[in-house]
């Protein structure tokens, strides 16, 4: 399963409170549209109430003017109107004679009555500049957003060289940290209580790691020295045993068994102590090396074996290919490898390795598994080679065409190359 693309946590930050700064400016602008619109509506209202006042006054005066001014319009009714809707608005377009264009004006019609006559006033005013107010107020937010962003991104910017500078290095010390390594870890010096208590709890863990590190190689190098003295007793006499003819006629397979298995157990606690070096990262001589003279050296020693069990080896060997990694892990790789290959491979067809410049392949004929192939790269399964993970190592497995086919590549050249 892939894992899914992370995002810095300031870039987080800096998306949503700019999400955020976005919406507030578009609430902002429906509110100042709105606004903007009922401050038309007043001002429009007390323009019109003003001209109706003076009008009415006029009228109540007995000096009625047909055109009281250039945007009022005052007619004697004959009949009386009707009066159910009064007044009422409309906007129209007229042609402005002072710009000599048409514009919107809003229009205001209302029946006025004096001494029983009707008279209908008309009042016009021109919408051009609210509107022109109010365009200018909705077009500003735009461009204050662009550069209230670009401000945050900028700021955000400079923030995390600053800010985040004693938390990048808190997280350079986790990742180059290597337990049993003996390094020194400096404490970053910083204000900020969160990273104050991240560093903290590091150094803490750093402390215990360390701690049961010592006390499990402690107990494992003395468990793998401590068991030397009985298994030599035991061996010394399975070896007298074996030479006992009287023994072995009888009991020959059982004795065998006990060799063999002693045998084994003498190599387990140096195995166990490898394996925890290469799981605490302790071989640390890492190099590049030109595989194909070691490889030669390995199947030299092994052509003898491969001779009795009746098995051929064909080598095709690149002299480019190279691994990045400690020399001495590299010999137990090769060592697992073709002795696994020795041990199950089958004289139909020979024991192949094959290295190019990307990647080395070693395969053998024999019977599939019958345990899951997953299974091969567990520690201790008995059927297989193991897996080495170190120095950006991967080994894969795959059966075929009655073979089994290991395969080693460096992702650490891959990167490299891209």
């Amino acid at each position: 399963m892939k894992n899914k693309r992370s995002i810095k946590l300031l870039t987080k930050t800096t998306l949503f409170y700019l999400i955020f700064t976005f919406f507030a400016f578009f609430l902002s602008a429906i509110y100042l549209t709105r606004e903007a619109e009922d401050f038309i509506n007043d001002e429009l209202a007390q323009r019109f109430n003003y001209v109706e006042r003076k009008v009415r006054r006029q009228i109540h005066e007995g000096k009625p003017s047909k055109k009281p001014s250039s945007s009022t319009l005052l007619t004697e009714l004959a009949v009386s109107p009707n009066l159910s809707e009064n007044p009422f608005y409309s906007d129209t377009v007229m042609y402005n004679t002072d710009t000599e264009e048409m514009q919107l004006y809003r229009k205001k019609t209302i029946f006025l009555e004096e001494a029983g006559i009707y008279y209908k006033l008309e009042i016009t005013k021109s919408l051009e500049d609210f509107y022109r107010l109010k365009n200018a107020i909705f077009g500003a937010l735009i461009p204050a957003f662009i550069i209230l962003a670009a401000a945050i991104i900028l700021f955000n910017s400079l923030l995390s060289r600053s800010l985040y500078n004693p938390f990048n290095k808190i997280l350079t010390h986790m990742r180059t940290y290597k337990v049993g390594s003996g390094q020194a870890i400096k404490k970053v010096n910083t204000a900020t209580t969160e990273f104050r208590k991240m560093q903290q709890l590091f150094l803490e863990m750093v402390d215990r790691i360390e701690n049961d590190y010592r006390n499990l190689k402690e107990y494992t190098e003395n468990m793998a020295h401590e068991i030397q003295t009985p298994l030599t007793v035991i061996r010394n006499k399975t070896e007298n045993l074996i030479a006992d003819e009287r023994v072995m006629d009888k009991q020959a397979s059982t004795v065998k068994i006990i060799y063999d298995e002693t045998n084994h157990l003498s190599k387990l606690g140096n195995t166990l102590n490898l394996l925890s070096k290469i799981e605490n990262h302790e071989f640390s001589k890492a190099e590049y090396i030109l595989t194909r003279s070691v490889i030669e050296k390995h199947l030299e020693s092994i052509s003898e074996v491969a001779r009795l069990k009746s098995l051929q080896i064909e080598k095709e060997l690149s002299d480019k290919h190279q691994l990045y990694i400690d020399p001495f892990l590299l010999d137990i790789v090769l060592k697992n490898l073709l002795r696994n290959a020795l041990r199950y491979g089958s004289p139909e067809g020979p024991i192949r390795i094959r290295t190019t410049v990307d990647s080395l392949s070693l395969s053998n004929y024999g019977p599939p598994l019958d345990e899951n192939s997953e299974k091969i790269f567990e520690r201790f399964f008995r059927k297989n080679g193991s897996q080495s993970d170190l120095n950006h190592l991967e080994v894969s497995y795959e059966y075929g065409n009655q073979q089994h086919h290991f395969t080693i590549t460096d992702i650490q050249q891959d990167l490299n190359r891209i």
